[in-house]
């Protein structure tokens, strides 16, 4: 019986690694798509190498209380390098499992400001995907998903990682 409890957290580590991986690529594609203007959620020729706004997605999908808010944030230069910046960063690190702990915090952050970007939500009245999202990072985190398939042992063996921990 211990070795199949052994087997079954070694199986949920790798899980949460694959996990980890495809949360990583669901941030580093809108960061192409935006950047480029693939022709996905950003129409081809529109992305910001052709002059195009990153974050001009947010008045067709703004509501709710902060509506007027973040619709006032779309279209600024500075909302659109933090998007693109947050978007990349989040992508590599989940990829690379890198900087877990930093990624972690940072992750959760932008997926709540995105909860927020449509409160109440329009398909449940408290909860949406990105609420999921937040607490599944949290379990990668917790529970070993940066261990499998990841930089992760290079990264912490790094002397700035070892000096400043929480870049770990």
């Amino acid at each position: 019986m211990e070795s199949f409890e052994i087997d079954k957290a070694s199986k949920g580590k790798s899980i949460l690694a694959v996990a980890r991986i495809a949360s990583g690529w669901l941030m580093l594609w809108p960061f192409f798509d935006k950047l480029f203007g693939l022709g996905f959620q950003t129409p081809a020729g529109s992305g910001m190498i052709d002059g195009g706004s990153p974050s001009s997605f947010i008045t067709y999908v703004s509501g709710g209380i902060f509506k007027d808010f973040f619709d006032s944030l779309a279209g600024n230069t500075f909302v659109d390098i933090l998007l693109m910046a947050g978007l990349l960063i989040l992508g590599l690190t989940l990829i690379l499992g890198i900087a877990s702990k930093l990624t972690t915090v940072a992750m959760s952050l932008f997926l709540f400001i995105m909860y927020l970007i449509h409160v109440p939500p329009t398909d449940n009245p408290i909860i949406d995907h990105r609420i999921i999202w937040i607490l599944l990072i949290w379990a990668i985190y917790f529970l070993g998903g940066y261990d499998r398939l990841s930089l992760k042992k290079r990264w912490d063996d790094l002397g700035i990682v070892r000096k400043f921990p929480i870049l770990g």
